[in-house]
């Protein structure tokens, strides 16, 4: 076991240097664009892709396509695919290779969502060992790129067979493996089996093991990396509505640089300033964002000082971060939303914005408001109130 006051630090997946070891979870509906774009400049070491599937990409499908391509997205970067078909996960990892849009490959080997375990795919592969070989070493023949792995603890409680199929996935070659600490079964229910982890790390000798499940805090990294020795520590519900999770662990790791608060200061006095005429979606009506990427997004690139303040200084912790801030973040998320996907943004952010509104004692009668809200200026109106009242 690693020196536990030293947990967050670089990794290194087969030659793509991570500058450090907090993963974004891949999650369906959840991990687009502006979402990673937030947790990285919050500190995310690697942010991973919504599961693509194999077909789709094969397919040319439009908006499997675009779901992996973002311009402002940080590197390195994983896309994840799933599938039950080796070759044809081997032609779809190719074609992702060919975009240039990440550094790693992930294969999806842990969804436990119906319509992708009745395929074959998913978690289901951990049914059948020898397909889910023959598909990792079949990718890797096919591509330069990393390959990884993410998986379950199992199908079921009865069927847990992690320690065989963990082996496996790393004897077929793949060049990280993440376990979630759930079965199928369990789908996201219940609490994490972190012990069903125990020494995995040790189990894939040099290659690294990233753990995942239930991680919320510093002190959940340090009891997972007890029992596992987990290299890499990958966040998924714990990061929704709370981008700034990665930056609070780092703050609370022994060894992270330290921030300077004041400069910090400096720059959401800016950021929130010269924002502001960007957020004229205070009186917008969504209609007018017609176009996804457009002069919006022109108009955003063009100010450097609101991307650096966004992207690399927003760091700092709880103490630091009182509710006017965390609104600034829920503005800009926000806008960073329409801006990717137009019209559809107010409803894509719904997720985010739920959990944004987590923790208060409205939060249920603001839900009731929101959940079929179009208009940007009363998702605006309805976050000024929950973090500040107004």
């Amino acid at each position: 076991m690693s020196d536990i006051g030293n947990l967050i630090r670089p990794l290194n997946i087969s030659g793509v240097q991570l500058r450090n070891n907090l993963i974004l979870a891949p999650m369906a509906g959840v991990t687009d664009g502006p979402f990673r774009l937030f947790c990285s400049g919050f500190g995310a070491g690697l942010t991973v892709s919504e599961l693509a599937s194999s077909k789709a990409l094969l397919l040319g499908n439009k908006t499997t396509i675009r779901m992996l391509r973002f311009s402002e997205q940080p590197r390195p970067f994983s896309v994840q695919i799933f599938g039950s078909n080796a070759e044809e996960m081997a032609r779809a990892a190719k074609k992702v290779e060919e975009m240039e849009v990440c550094e790693l490959i992930d294969i999806n080997m842990g969804c436990p969502v119906s319509k992708v375990v009745k395929i074959g795919a998913g978690a289901s592969l951990m049914k059948t060992p020898e397909l889910a070989s023959e598909i990792i070493k079949t990718v890797k023949k096919a591509v330069k790129l990393p390959v990884t792995v993410k998986c379950r603890i199992g199908w079921t409680e009865s069927q847990i067979n992690v320690r065989d199929f963990v082996k496996m996935v790393v004897d077929s070659g793949a060049e990280a493996v993440t376990v979630h600490a759930r079965t199928r079964e369990a789908g996201y229910s219940g609490i994490a089996d972190w012990g069903k982890l125990k020494n995995m790390q040790d189990l894939c000798g040099k290659v690294p093991f990233i753990a995942n499940g239930d991680i919320k805090s510093f002190e959940d990294i340090k009891k997972i990396h007890e029992i596992s020795g987990a290299q890499g520590f990958m966040i998924g519900r714990g990061a929704i509505g709370n981008p700034w999770i990665f930056e609070l662990i780092r703050l609370s790791n022994n060894s992270c640089d330290s921030i300077d608060i004041s400069k910090v200061e400096d720059n959401l006095g800016v950021f929130a300033e010269q924002i502001a005429p960007l957020l004229n979606i205070d009186t917008a009506d969504p209609a007018m964002v017609t176009e996804p990427c457009g002069e919006m997004r022109l108009a955003k690139e063009e100010n450097s000082e609101v991307k650096n303040a966004i992207e690399k200084e927003l760091c700092f912790g709880k103490k630091y971060f009182p509710p006017e801030k965390k609104l600034e973040v829920f503005r800009e998320h926000l806008l960073e939303s329409l801006i990717e996907h137009g019209p559809k943004g107010v409803a894509l952010f719904r997720v985010h914005l739920f959990a944004y509104l987590r923790g208060n004692r409205f939060a249920s009668s603001f839900r009731r408001e929101m959940c079929s809200e179009r208009n940007p200026k009363k998702v605006i109106e309805t976050g000024k109130r929950f973090f500040c009242g107004e």
